[in-house]
């Protein structure tokens, strides 16, 4: 009897109030983080490599253009690395159920960071890239409204139509060293054509990073892999690197550059050669990283230009 009477008043756990509790705690969860750790996740959030890079380009492009208004190259890089870093962070907070998917360390799963943190650091850091971008010239701020436009509706729409998110991701690469250009108040025929051999190689090596994700990308992107075969796009990954050396040389024998240049494109052109066979091997994950080394020497061959 006693066993019985304790059996029946023992009480049955309120589902209801737990699952309104877990919720609210998740809801609170980025609050529960001391500022000192909320700085390392935005940073994060930032990717400051890509944006560095992004700098660089910038006043590659400057450089080239013979600018010699070194506080507007400044200006320029700084406005194209806070245009970036609003990218990458708009593109987490977009993306925030995948990433949770994939990896709850990230700044928005691990709740270091509130999507709403995300959502208004990203806000910030576009807004001040644009205001640099608008003391520059209007070209240059043209060309900073139209990418920010660009790299809040690829996450916000083109998951789906991740194969044209190809062409802006390689594009933004490509502008930056053109946006240098235009920090000198014109436009540089060898920036241009500079910037035409960057696109080649970064959307082969977007593409190829495609291949490599079709099994994490397969319910939730739609990537050219999987609208025409890992084979087909593999063909189209040899023609854009291709291109991208063709590029290269031409560039070499129209503006009659150095041989310093030509070494490191020859170097680049191999490890993209190289990348090709890596793919065709069925090695997506070293092939695009062979690509990143093959496009780090193509920048220090767009530097050396400049002895």
């Amino acid at each position: 009897m006693i066993f019985m009477a304790n059996k029946k008043t023992k009480q049955k756990p309120n589902k209801k109030k737990s699952k309104l509790v877990t919720t609210s705690n998740k809801n609170r969860l980025s609050e529960e983080f001391p500022f000192k750790e909320k700085v390392p996740a935005l940073i994060e959030l930032m990717r400051i490599g890509n944006c560095v890079m992004a700098l660089i380009a910038i006043l590659i492009g400057f450089a080239l253009s013979n600018g010699t208004n070194y506080s507007i190259a400044l200006i320029a890089a700084l406005s194209g690395f806070f245009i970036c870093a609003g990218g990458q962070a708009i593109n987490d907070y977009f993306d925030y159920k995948i990433d949770a998917k994939l990896s709850k360390n990230k700044p928005i799963p691990s709740g270091r960071v509130s999507r709403k943190e995300a959502l208004w650091f990203s806000i910030d850091l576009f807004i001040l890239g644009n205001f640099l971008a608008y003391s520059i010239n209007p070209l240059a701020m043209n060309i900073a409204l139209a990418f920010t436009f660009l790299l809040v509706i690829y996450p916000a729409l083109m998951n789906k139509v991740k194969y044209l998110g190809n062409f802006i991701v390689a594009g933004g690469t490509a502008i930056t060293f053109i946006f240098g250009s235009v920090a000198t108040g014109g436009i540089s025929s060898l920036v241009i054509a500079l910037a035409i051999s960057a696109f080649f190689a970064n959307i082969a090596r977007e593409i190829t990073k495609d291949i490599q994700d079709t099994k994490k990308d397969s319910n939730t992107k739609r990537t050219l892999p999987m609208i025409v075969g890992n084979n087909i796009a593999k063909l189209f990954v040899s023609a854009y690197y291709l291109l991208a050396i063709v590029a290269g040389i031409l560039i070499y024998s129209l503006f009659l550059l150095n041989a310093f240049y030509l070494i490191f494109i020859l170097l680049s052109s191999a490890v993209f050669i190289y990348s090709i066979l890596l793919l065709q091997k069925d090695r997506a994950k070293e092939s695009q990283a062979m690509a990143k080394i093959g496009m780090l020497f193509s920048m220090v061959g767009f530097v050396l230009i400049l002895i």
